[in-house]
């Protein structure tokens, strides 16, 4: 992928557990620091431009990406990380393998 000014923006929250580490009722929210970096990574095989990863617990984050936290309202904390291209979103959740969000972004140029 060419540079030419392309944006790429990794939405996430760092992970937590909302009902507590041992809870039986719902598993974590979020990325580790090792998930976050291996995404970004997996990002930069086929994409050239900036790559940036924000926390969308931050209000100005939120303030300033409303569709992202309108689907985070609407499908819940486990959609996530959004990735969004160029502020196009194209991608929820966490893709299943590399060459999925390879394909992803490769077809969204």
């Amino acid at each position: 992928m060419d540079k030419n000014n392309k944006l790429l923006k990794i939405f996430t929250v760092p992970q937590q557990f909302p009902c507590g580490p041992q809870s039986s009722c719902c598993g974590p929210i979020g990325l580790t620091e090792e998930e976050v970096n291996s995404l970004v990574e997996s990002v930069k095989k086929v994409f050239d431009g900036d790559i940036v990863v924000l926390n969308l617990l931050e209000p100005q984050i939120q303030k300033n990406n409303r569709e992202v936290v309108s689907l985070v309202a609407s499908l819940g904390w486990g959609c996530l990380p959004i990735i969004s291209l160029d502020s196009k979103i194209v991608s929820v959740g966490k893709p299943s393998s590399d060459k999925e969000l390879e394909d992803v972004l490769k077809s969204n140029r």
